[in-house]
């Protein structure tokens, strides 16, 4: 096991946390968790790529499919807490446009696939992405009235393609936590369960994607932020291969010439069918190089798995859970396509924190509290949101103060030791892409577990380098649901493939929902019994004496 001291102190730091927050949580979230409200609409049941076809073949209209999405919005936002801001009325307009242009019949209906392929189609934009007149402030109090002055590329494309914005849904402050969290909106819940979280940064996205309220949406991801929420509410999302889609409207941000390498914006849907179109859309002259619309041959291809990280003393243990839905996977190629997946040992994933977080932190310019130009002293600023933190006095989270600090401590780091990790990163991202050549497919955990209680991501934190180091790596990553855990909780894994091998990733994505059933649906609302009245009424009790705690 790797055991260098400063990962111990890690180590320590983190048993300490969970020590002292776990007692809490338990309690806090003893009460059951509410269920939202049945779906009646069964255009909500629809995939983006089925919707398109009926409105443009006049089966349904635009307006139709548009107020049926608003409508389950407004019901269940109510618990899940995930928009920011939106444009319903304008959305509804847009589908009334739709509708008339295609009972003109100026265009035949095969122009309209080929010009508008999702022409009528609602979807939803994660908050860090421009809205043009929407709120852009990404979590920052700050900024709370900041409206997008204009559409971001990746929402130009999607307008190009006929789709409608509806919504601009929750994020971390500055996208910077994997628990959507900010003091603007408020904490963003789990649609399989209220007491959880659904993640972040694209936690808001996922929460309206998988009770139905959107059916496409655009996320985002610097370390597993279209992924990590995407497994903990068993929805799809590509991460695609770095300098593809334009990432250019997006808050935060930053000028470094490594920023596009690491970071991009990608789709997220409920069935998989709806990322390679959009994949096509966002992409733009680029997507043709990617052959997207080439059918792909699960037979011929090689896949390799891991089932963890080989024993980082800083994370955690992949739940067996994880491991036994991997297998199931690896146990389905061998059963139905005669493939033997080779289990490998790349013996450097383990020493992914230490690769990944300071070539991250390493970047130039990021838009973050500490980057205050007005002020002579920023480092200063930050000391004192600090102090002010400790004592509920600052506007900002705990997550841009913690980036900060770790920033400013990156900074005494010697240019020499970077040059090593860069090196260090720069072979393994060698042998990574030779392994898996044109043809190969990497299987690995997205999280250790599945989604967790609130604020339990404190002291969980470094266990997303499973897809942060897929960053570092610059590699295009699905994310696949592969069924529920035993309470009910959807499990994720990553395909991952070679750079421009996008294509491999989707068709694997699309053999694994056709294999295990993709998207399931959250837990319905159940008659409330004599029994259960009783137990709301002891749980209320409890929360009166323990609600001062947290």
């Amino acid at each position: 096991m790797w055991c260098r001291p400063d990962l111990w102190i890690v180590w320590f730091v983190l048993l300490l946390l969970k020590c002292l927050m776990k007692p809490i949580i338990i309690l806090k979230y003893l009460r059951r968790s509410k269920k939202l409200p049945k779906i009646d609409n069964k255009l909500l049941f629809q995939s983006a790529t089925n919707l398109a076809f009926l409105i443009r073949t006049r089966k349904v209209k635009s307006e139709e499919v548009v107020k049926a999405y608003i409508a389950r919005i407004q019901d269940v936002n109510p618990l899940l807490n995930a928009m920011v801001d939106h444009r319903f009325e304008a959305a509804v307009l847009d589908a009334r446009y739709v509708d008339r242009l295609i009972e003109s019949g100026v265009k035949t209906e095969q122009q309209l696939e080929a010009e508008t392929p999702l022409l009528g189609v609602p979807f939803t934009v994660k908050g860090s992405i421009g809205v043009k007149g929407l709120s852009h402030s990404a979590g920052e109090v700050r900024f709370e009235n900041r409206r997008a002055q204009q559409d971001a590329e990746t929402v130009k494309l999607m307008r190009a393609a006929g789709a409608i914005p509806i919504l601009v849904s929750n994020t971390p402050e500055l996208c910077m936590y994997i628990e959507t969290f900010n003091k603007i909106i408020g904490t963003t819940n789990n649609p399989y369960d209220l007491r959880r979280t659904p993640s972040g940064s694209s936690g808001g996205e996922v929460s309206s994607l998988d009770p139905r309220a959107s059916v496409i949406g655009l996320g985002s991801d610097i370390a597993g932020s279209l992924r990590i929420p995407a497994a903990f509410t068993g929805i799809f999302s590509h991460k695609p291969t770095p300098g593809l889609v334009s990432h250019y409207g997006h808050n935060p941000t930053s000028p470094d010439m490594n920023w596009y390498r690491y970071f991009t914006i990608g789709p997220m849907a409920r069935y998989c069918e709806d990322l390679s179109l959009m994949l096509s859309i966002l992409s733009g002259k680029q997507g043709k190089s990617l052959k997207l619309d080439q059918k792909v041959d699960i037979k011929s291809l090689k896949f390799y798995y891991m089932e963890d990280d080989g024993g980082c003393i800083a994370t955690n243990k992949v739940s067996q859970e994880v491991k036994a839905a991997l297998r199931k996977v690896v146990a389905h190629l061998q059963n139905v396509h005669g493939i033997e997946a080779k289990k490998v040992n790349l013996k450097q994933f383990k020493y992914a924190c230490d690769i990944s977080l300071p070539l991250i932190l390493n970047l130039n310019g990021v838009t973050s509290l500490h980057r205050n130009d007005a002020h002579p002293k920023p480092w200063g600023t930050v000391f004192i949101e600090m102090i002010k933190f400790i004592f509920c006095m600052s506007e900002y989270t705990l997550s841009p103060l913690l980036y900060a600090f770790l920033k400013r401590v990156s900074v005494w780091m010697p240019d020499r030791k970077i040059q090593r990790i860069r090196e260090k990163a720069d072979l393994l991202r060698k042998e990574f892409h030779e392994i898996l050549g044109d043809d190969g497919v990497f299987l690995y955990p997205t999280f250790i577990e599945t989604a967790p209680f609130h604020k339990e991501t404190y002291f969980k934190l470094f266990n997303a380098h499973y897809t942060l180091i897929m960053n570092i790596l610059e590699v295009p990553v699905t994310n696949c649901p592969v069924g529920l855990s035993k309470n009910g909780l959807p499990i994720g894994i990553q395909v991952v493939g070679a750079p421009n091998e996008d294509r491999l990733t989707l068709a694997v994505a699309k053999e694994i929902e056709s294999a295990f059933g993709g998207w399931t649906e959250p837990p319905k609302p159940s008659p409330t019994s004599q029994k259960s009245l009783d137990l709301k009424k002891k749980e209320k009790k409890l929360h009166c004496i323990i609600g001062i705690l947290f």
